[in-house]
């Protein structure tokens, strides 16, 4: 999935998306919706500032688009006054015409851009009895976190699993990692910073790391976070490492601390990639990472050692 910066989706599950949405540029006029269904991602919500019509917009969608070939949905904002709230109402309305989705393969909830709302506001409903309605779900993601409980998660086909928020939770993390997902492959988490409720540390991410929690996970993703050398550490001496393909400490505030710790622990050469994108590592450290890791594509893009000010995550408030 492409980084989160802030920004709506552009694509999902490899489709371009459709905003279907009182506000959107195509601003739903006759002629204007696409006729290839199975082609778009459709982003359904108000994305006009003035508008509080979730339950509006959705049934106009229902009757304008024929819903058993949608293959991938977003839900954007239910309320455009009050985007950081209202998901409740949303996942409700979803999963009171989950039959009308037999199709759905892709779902993602909070695709909202801080033009709406700071990801940080956004406070979401627990997704388990979305997973539960749509059984044949293999990418889910969620957007916002704040002032989220949830269940363990259940789902038996489920590969791809991404949060991204500002500050996940150590709460959050700990319920993942008793989640029952026995198809997962790639797990994206966005941990963010202890300001806005981040801040997980090594017992939070326990049963995840030791590879417990996922037997069949090939990537692994803990962007955006406030102690990326700590993690990194941590990573060193994880079990779950040894059976990844793809490792991904990007959009945090990893320097050479971090990287010292990863190139002194396991071996990380049978990785396919390691994206370290926005980090303050050194150009001698970076050199030791190429010469470690030859057949490794190592993202090392958005170098920021020498930026006057402290580290910073790519996604905050």
């Amino acid at each position: 999935m492409q980084d989160f910066r802030h920004d709506a989706l552009t694509t999902f599950h490899g489709l371009p998306i459709f905003s279907f949405s009182f506000g959107s540029a195509a601003d739903l006029e006759p002629g204007g919706i696409p006729e290839d269904v199975e082609a778009w991602a459709w982003r359904v919500g108000c994305e006009d500032m003035d508008s509080a019509a979730g339950d509006r917009i959705w049934a106009l969608f229902l009757a304008s688009v024929d819903t058993t070939r949608v293959k991938a949905l977003t839900l954007s904002s239910w309320d455009g006054e009050e985007a950081m709230s209202g998901w409740d109402d949303a996942r409700d309305a979803l999963l009171a015409d989950a039959s009308r989705f037999p199709n759905l393969e892709a779902l993602f909830l909070g695709d909202v851009s801080s033009e709406q709302t700071e990801v940080s506001w956004i406070e979401q409903a627990d997704p388990g009895p979305l997973l539960a309605a749509f059984p044949n779900l293999v990418v889910f993601g969620m957007r916002g976190a704040s002032a989220l409980d949830m269940e363990p998660l259940v789902h038996e086909n489920l590969r791809e699993l991404t949060m991204q928020t500002g500050g996940l939770p150590p709460r959050v993390v700990r319920t993942l990692g008793l989640s029952t997902l026995p198809a997962l492959t790639g797990l994206d988490l966005y941990l963010g910073t202890s300001i806005y409720e981040g801040g997980a540390g090594a017992d939070d991410l326990a049963d995840i790391l030791s590879g417990t929690a996922f037997p069949t996970l090939r990537h692994l993703g803990l962007r955006n976070a406030e102690d990326t050398d700590a993690l990194a550490a941590l990573l060193a001496h994880a079990p779950v490492v040894a059976r990844l393909e793809s490792l991904d400490l990007a959009l945090g505030m990893l320097g050479d601390e971090g990287v010292a710790a990863l190139l002194a622990g396991q071996p990380l050469t049978h990785l396919r990639r390691l994206d370290l994108h926005h980090h303050w590592i050194s150009d001698e450290m970076i050199d030791r990472l190429w010469q470690a890791l030859p057949e490794v594509d190592v993202n090392v893009d958005e170098a920021l050692l020498g930026r006057d000010g402290d580290r910073f995550i790519a996604v905050a408030e």
